[in-house]
């Protein structure tokens, strides 16, 4: 054995000594201290980054934030959530009970309506077509009240009348001299401009009943209202008795009794009415010589007559009337020929048969 070798002392010394220690193991134990201190482990064992403190945190944006809230799950539980509360509050909410029908007025309350209308002045016209009038509530017409607002409007005529004649004599007198200065102005009027203008007056010029019976003791009442002009009575058997008081209301223009029991005679007495234009009359009281009759009305402008037997012969007399510019037949006799007459010899003439025109009509239209 060479002397050169060590012994096992000197090798245990070389061991324990501390500055003979290997370089490379000190450097390796050097890395391997300094890498874990950029990374760190998670519980799973994955290294994930650590915040640096010397870079500010980064800042989520609203429509991020959004994204994140809006997820299917998070969207279908917020509905759930409203829904619920929804109909919580709809199964809770308090239910007023249901209001009952308005109950539609009484004839008698329509009836007072009217008559309230036309005492303001609101309307001149009594219309009843949804309930009966009767001879008894005829009476409840405020005749007194309607005749001093005629009176009233005639002394306002009368002045209005004179009126206009002084200012005509006036301008007569007054076109000698001088004229008036520029700027001027005259008024015929005294009335100031400020000055508030008078109230209506009642008025009733229209009576139209197509409910209820109207009998001759009712048209004495009728016969009262001071400026009527058209009265129509359906349903109600006027007879020639009942006509005679309505023959002083000289304002009457339209006169309609379609159910009426009038004959010749109280047919002929209309004369008296200087202002009747327009006459709708049916009667099984009345012939074919009621032309005769008719021909005595010559203020006449439109005549209908309802169940009348009408002849070519009485056709030819009733359009002698001087003004005559409409005639309505329901139900007459008269035939072809007649109407070829009357085409060829009246031609002007407006012709209705049964509610419809006469196809030869000249000037035949449609009604709505």
């Amino acid at each position: 054995m060479s002397s050169n070798e060590p012994t096992d002392d000197d090798r245990e010394e070389e061991n324990d000594s501390p500055e003979e220690e290997s370089p490379v193991s000190e450097d390796s134990g050097e890395s391997t201290a300094e890498s874990p201190t950029d990374q760190d482990e998670d519980e799973l064992g994955d290294v994930v980054e650590t915040d640096d403190e010397d870079q500010p945190p980064k800042r989520i944006s609203l429509k991020e934030r959004l994204i994140t809230l809006c997820t299917p799950t998070k969207l279908g539980v917020s509905i759930a959530v409203v829904a619920i509360i929804g109909l919580a509050w709809w199964a809770t909410r308090p239910i007023e009970p249901p209001k009952p029908p308005e109950k539609p007025p009484e004839p008698d309350e329509l009836y007072a309506q009217q008559i309230e209308q036309i005492l303001s002045g609101d309307s001149t016209q009594l219309h009843a077509t949804s309930y009966e009038i009767d001879d008894a509530k005829l009476l409840l017409i405020p005749l007194e009240e309607l005749e001093k607002a005629a009176e009233q409007r005639q002394l306002d005529l009368l002045a209005d009348e004179a009126s206009s004649e002084d200012d005509a004599a006036t301008d007569e007198s007054s076109s000698e001299e001088a004229p008036l200065p520029p700027g001027s102005s005259f008024t015929g009027s005294s009335r100031e401009s400020d000055e508030p203008e008078v109230a209506e007056l009642p008025k009733l010029d229209t009576v139209l009943i197509d409910e209820g019976v109207i009998t001759d003791e009712g048209m004495v009442t009728i016969a009262k209202i001071p400026e009527l002009r058209h009265l129509r009575l359906r349903l109600s058997p006027i007879t020639d008795e009942g006509l005679k008081p309505l023959l002083e209301r000289k304002s009457i223009w339209f006169l309609n009794l379609p159910h009426s029991r009038l004959t010749e005679k109280g047919i002929r007495s209309l004369s008296e009415l200087p202002k009747l234009r327009q006459l709708r009359i049916g009667s099984t009281l009345l012939g074919n010589d009621i032309g005769r009759a008719l021909l005595e009305v010559k203020s006449l402008r439109g005549l209908h007559l309802i169940g009348v037997p009408l002849s070519d012969e009485g056709l030819k007399i009733i359009v002698e009337l001087p003004h005559l510019e409409s005639l309505y037949l329901d139900d007459a006799a008269i035939t072809e020929s007649g109407w070829d007459w009357l085409f060829q010899n009246h031609p002007q003439l407006h012709v209705h048969i049964n509610q419809r025109h006469h196809d030869r009509d000249p000037q035949h239209h449609k009604h709505e």
